[in-house]
């Protein structure tokens, strides 16, 4: 990893922050970010820069970052690009690692503005500073309650997901589509117009991080294809790279240029390339919070070969359909594992894969199956379909005779929320993935399951475990051709 980027560690661990443009009028960023800051339990010191006022937010306020005496380890700069120059100019012999430059109005803008991001990039590198930004919602590092962005009261939980992202809105919808899974992040960085450090430097920075066990990018263009690749692949070798990718269609592309200046390029070419170096593509938000969150507890598929146990005929097909379209297989089962499966089910049943349960909601009979099935050697992961029906929410009408059996619904969920845990421990213990679609829906994980990232993961849809399954496998295939004996 280049050394430069080691001052990262700076961004995401700092002792204490300058804040250029520190301000208390609530619809400034120098407010939002700092309230951010405040409000998110950021046990460092923060010095509010900001000429005009004695204290901001309750603190002492500074001039400039010459008059702060103390050590700093990371500036963020909310004010006018000029001014960003001049307090970058404050920086030079203070050993500031880091920039996070939230300012816009530079290369976005054209060539005048071009020019002052070449010169914000060159004042920067005599610093000594490496510089995130300009033109970005800021950065986030939820295990050390760094919330040092935008989105008003934003403060995601720790987990074990990245996030690299060219636009700070979709960094936060990324972020919720993870939250929405159960799931939350370890580090986030909106990059916007990548003056200085580029995707390919955040992602070369994330795969040595101990925090992060899968990355998530989106991109709105690419400026050096080679080198983003070349990093990528060699990422791709330790953890996961889940990206989306804007500016797919000239429209897209025409909005790309002017959001962030990013020069966009061939779907198509793109895809085929990134597919070389093991980056997992999706096409949208959601498909990316899924994926990325499927990775997070979960053992690799060993191949291809999806083994579906289903508590409805109907979800089974649907699920071999969705699978073969994401070249997936759908094995037959040997005769020897059929008896045995056969030895749990009713007369009536059918043998096959996928395995139907007949509507079955025998708690007794699904664990055992799976068992079998994981053991067999003959699946390499395992998609477990229950219960389709909604759940009744307006009051039941009684008057005229039955029973009102709504209660049953909680009772169910309770069970079944027991349940998943005792299947992802089986799922842990024989190393073949579990992937579990239910419309019930499981309560809150416990805090220590949260803090080490082992809550459980109920998926959407049939087609949500279809895609997840496909990209694991796909992944779990490059992984495979560098594996040493």
């Amino acid at each position: 990893m280049d050394a430069r980027l080691e001052n990262l560690d700076y961004a995401f661990n700092p002792r204490s922050i300058a804040f250029v443009g520190a301000s208390e009028t609530l619809n400034k960023w120098g407010f939002l970010i700092l309230n951010n800051i405040l409000t998110g339990g950021y046990e460092g010191k923060v010095y509010p820069v900001n000429p005009g006022r004695d204290t901001v937010l309750g603190l002492p306020a500074y001039s400039s970052i010459r008059d702060i005496s103390a050590d700093i380890d990371l500036a963020v700069f909310c004010v006018p690009p000029r001014h960003v120059l001049g307090a970058i100019d404050d920086c030079i012999g203070r050993g500031i690692k880091v920039g996070v430059v939230v300012t816009a109005g530079f290369k976005e803008l054209g060539d005048d503005g071009a020019e002052l991001e070449s010169e914000l990039l060159r004042k920067g590198r005599e610093a000594g500073m490496v510089m995130i930004g300009p033109n970005c919602q800021g950065i986030s590092c939820p295990p050390n309650k760094l919330y040092a962005w935008m989105p008003i009261l934003f403060h995601p939980p720790a987990g074990k997901i990245s996030f690299i992202s060219q636009s700070g809105n979709i960094l936060n919808m990324l972020i919720g589509a993870a939250a929405a899974c159960g799931f939350g992040a370890s580090k986030a960085i909106s990059s916007g117009n990548e003056a200085d450090l580029k995707t390919e430097d955040y992602l070369s920075y994330l795969s040595e991080d101990s925090d992060t066990d899968a990355i998530v990018s989106y991109m709105e263009g690419v400026r050096d294809g080679r080198t983003l690749l070349e990093r990528a692949s060699s990422v791709s070798k330790k953890k996961p790279i889940i990206m989306l990718k804007g500016g797919r269609t000239q429209s897209g592309i025409s909005a790309a240029r002017s959001h962030t200046g990013a020069m966009a390029v061939s779907e198509r070419l793109f895809e085929a390339a990134a597919g070389q170096a093991g980056i997992i593509m999706v096409h949208s938000i959601e498909e990316a919070g899924i994926v990325a969150s499927s990775f997070i507890n979960r053992p690799l598929p060993r191949g291809k070969r999806v083994g579906i146990i289903t508590g409805g005929g109907g979800l089974g097909v649907l699920a071999a359909d969705f699978c073969s379209e994401q070249a997936l297989e759908i094995p037959s089962l040997s005769p020897s594992v059929l008896s045995e499966l056969g030895r749990l089910m009713p007369d009536w049943w059918v043998p096959g894969n996928p395995v139907d349960l007949v509507a079955g909601l025998d708690f007794n009979i699904i664990k055992p199956v799976i068992e079998i099935l994981m053991r067999s050697g003959e699946v390499d992961a395992l998609m477990f379909l229950w219960i389709g029906s909604p759940k009744k929410r307006e009051p039941v009408d009684t008057s005229r005779g039955g029973q009102d059996i709504s209660g049953m619904w909680e009772v169910l969920r309770k069970r079944f929320d027991d349940y998943v845990r005792e299947l992802y421990g089986l799922m842990n213990e024989l190393n073949v993935p579990l992937y579990i679609s239910t419309s019930l829906e499981l309560g809150e994980p416990a805090a220590d399951e949260v803090s080490r990232n082992e809550q459980p993961m109920v998926y959407p849809s049939v087609e949500s475990a279809c895609r997840a399954i496909s990209a694991m496998a796909a992944y779990g295939e490059y992984r495979r051709r560098f594996d040493t004996p």
